[in-house]
Parts: structure tokens; C-alpha cells; sequence
């Protein structure tokens, strides 16, 4: 029983690593691209929002 707990315990960890990671790079992806070309940057967040 304590090896099952053990697996779980470390897949959730894996799972938990692994989902920081994704979060990590999209930030990253979006900083980078917005570092490139602020203004167009800005109209695409307006433009998938809907702001005016």
C-alpha cells in the first residue's frame, strides 16, 4: 500500500512540475512577443477581448 501512495504521491508532483512549467512558457512566449512588437501586441489583446 505504501508503494501505491508513493506513486501518487509522486505522479501529483509531476503533474504539479509539469503544469508550472507550461504556465512558465506561455508567460514567457507572451513577454517575448510582446517585447517584439508592443502596439500590434496591444490591438490583438484588445481585438480578442473585445476592448475599444
Amino acid at each position: 500500500m505504501s508503494l501505491v501512495k508513493s506513486m501518487v504521491r509522486k505522479a501529483y508532483r509531476g503533474v504539479l512540475f509539469l503544469s508550472f512549467l507550461s504556465i512558465l512558457l506561455l508567460c514567457t512566449i507572451l513577454l517575448v512577443t510582446f517585447l517584439a512588437d508592443p502596439p500590434a501586441m496591444y490591438e490583438y489583446i484588445k481585438h480578442t477581448f473585445g476592448i475599444r
